[in-house]
């Protein structure tokens, strides 16, 4: 019979194709590269060194101090005394070596149903770009000039509802004017937002005010740019999944659950059947109840065939049995960066680049490749940065 050799070798999926297991599973061999967000951090650090003196592991950026206003007005037979100028200010940019390396085999060459070569470069010169990135938005990201969304003054008291909206954007666009920053396309600053942000931006209706109308009826050229999402009360806006957040904010409604849950004394796991919590936890929640360490936060969750393992950063204090178990969600805090010319400077000793590796092994069999990169990166004008911190409402979807 025709059928007798539809199966593939799987009792799940049609059992065997006859006796010799003629038929097999078919498998398309172009793999495609996880879904990825092009670099963009690294393009606000436009200040460089220009005149560097000496190669060197710490790089120092000096800047001139204006003189005082003089207003009182000259005497016309009196000479004035000389005014010393002040000492230049510092900035300084430690710089360190990064890279990452993977190890190509001839046994994957061979054995590899895809061309590994071409996807290996690929994978490694995302990285390399990816991990910069990093670098990049930790420095980006620090500084004192902050802004609450709603009427929050701290990060930990951020809930969800304290969205971004034209108020937070206003402010932070007036205190740049303020102290004189300039801006990165004409008198406009650059603002870097995260799409969960962005919406609830581009959804705000109050009166008078709102994302949609100026965007939605101004000029084509002022409204849409290369990697833009549009101009706005003195802003231009890049949207990217890499701008920073994290679980920081104010703890939202518990979560609780029952049954099937273990962990043993002192171990940084513990085990719940999946679907637990309804599904809600994540990584960075708060947990707790009967023997779990006390203050105890999720840092990774592993799901399983029918049970999840949660990874936490506090041991177990005891046997963890079956109990209540708590999650406590945290809200999770978006940063929003607008900043002006020469915010962020870098300085770089050896640009980042891909590296293929000597081989090196007796059978020649081993061809490392990887990226290199000696670099750093410092806040070089504070008064050109603003940070926004805000929560979002789609942050659970």
């Amino acid at each position: 019979m025709a059928n007798a050799y539809t199966g593939i070798g799987s009792s799940t999926l049609g059992g065997t194709a006859g006796s010799a297991g003629l038929v097999q599973q078919a498998y398309d061999r172009l793999l495609e590269f996880a879904l990825r967000s092009e670099p963009l951090i690294r393009s606000v650090a436009d200040k460089t060194p220009a005149r560097q003196s000496i190669p060197g592991s710490t790089v120092v950026l000096q800047k001139y101090v204006d003189l005082e206003k003089n207003t009182t007005a000259l005497s016309e037979t009196t000479d004035p005394d000389a005014v010393a100028l002040s000492t230049p200010t510092n900035v300084s940019i430690t710089l360190a070596e990064y890279g990452n390396s993977v190890l190509v085999t001839r046994a994957l060459e061979l054995f590899s149903l895809a061309d590994v070569d071409p996807a290996i470069a690929n994978i490694i010169a995302f990285n390399l770009a990816d991990s910069i990135d990093d670098v990049a938005m930790t420095t980006l990201r620090g500084g004192t000039n902050k802004i609450f969304g709603g009427t929050r003054t701290s990060t930990a008291t951020l809930t969800a509802s304290d969205t971004l909206d034209s108020a937070d954007i206003r402010k932070a666009v007036a205190k740049l004017r303020s102290n004189k920053a300039i801006g990165r396309k004409g008198s406009l600053y650059w603002a870097g937002i995260h799409p969960e942000v962005s919406h609830d931006l581009r959804a705000e209706s109050s009166s008078g005010q709102g994302w949609l109308l100026p965007n939605q009826y101004g000029s084509s050229q002022d409204r849409i740019w290369a990697g833009e999402i549009g101009n706005y009360e003195g802003a231009y806006y890049v949207e990217s999944a890499r701008l920073y957040n994290a679980k920081a904010g104010a703890d939202q409604t518990a979560l609780s659950t029952s049954p099937a849950v273990s962990g043993a004394s002192g171990a940084f796991t513990i085990v719940v059947a999946n679907g637990a919590f309804g599904g809600r936890a994540e990584v960075g929640d708060k947990i707790s109840g009967t023997n779990v360490g006390s203050s105890a936060k999720i840092t990774a969750i592993s799901v399983g065939a029918t049970n999840t393992t949660l990874t936490v950063d506090v041991a177990n204090s005891g046997t963890v049995g079956t109990n209540t178990l708590t999650v406590t969600p945290v809200t999770r805090v978006y940063n929003t960066i607008v900043c002006g010319q020469q915010a962020m400077a870098q300085a770089v000793a050896e640009e980042p680049h891909v590296v293929i590796g000597p081989v090196v092994d007796k059978l020649m069999r081993h061809r490392p490749m990887g990226w290199y990169g000696v670099l750093g990166f410092a806040r070089y004008r504070e008064e050109a940065l603003y940070r926004i911190e805000t929560g979002s409402s789609i942050a659970a979807l």
